[in-house]
């Protein structure tokens, strides 16, 4: 293939990590660029002085080769710089209030099954029935366990 070619084949990997956010088609768009360059400036015609097709399989052997070397080389301090931008914090843990809907409890866009706070069995409807906890009725949540929302009724 032609520099531009592979110049612009590279660039385009380059650009499509930015979409899928693999982190390897950065590896294999630099492959690209440096076999681009060496194609541009020697030439892989005039090194191996052989047939077509042999030229392609250079060129691909190349890109294969520099891709690999830039991935070892390169892939921990690229991954060192994004290391802290990502911060996840579980905010299900942390409560808040939440509401009696359809005899659920919905908290942060979803609907919850529910339990009591003091209630340590599974039997927790019978109590909410004696507690009268009606439809739009605000609760607090203490936390989410085991998929229920561990509540208590607001005053």
């Amino acid at each position: 293939m032609s520099a531009l070619m592979l110049l612009g084949l590279g660039f385009g990997f380059i650009v499509a990590e930015i979409f899928f956010g693999s982190f390897f088609l950065l590896f294999i768009g630099m492959g690209l660029c440096i076999t681009a360059g060496i194609e541009a400036f020697i030439g892989f015609g005039d090194i191996m002085g052989g047939s077509v097709e042999g030229v392609y399989v250079w060129q691909a052997l190349s890109i294969c080769l520099f891709s690999l070397l830039c991935l070892v080389v390169l892939r921990k301090p690229i991954k060192s710089w994004f290391k802290g931008s990502q911060v996840y914090e579980d905010s299900l843990q942390n409560g808040g209030v939440g509401e009696i809907q359809q005899g659920m409890v919905y908290f942060k866009g979803t609907l919850w099954a529910y339990q009591l706070e003091s209630l340590e069995s599974s039997d927790s409807k019978s109590a909410v029935d004696s507690m009268a906890l009606r439809d739009g009725d605000k609760v607090e949540i203490l936390s989410i366990e085991k998929g229920k929302a561990i509540i208590k009724p607001l005053s």
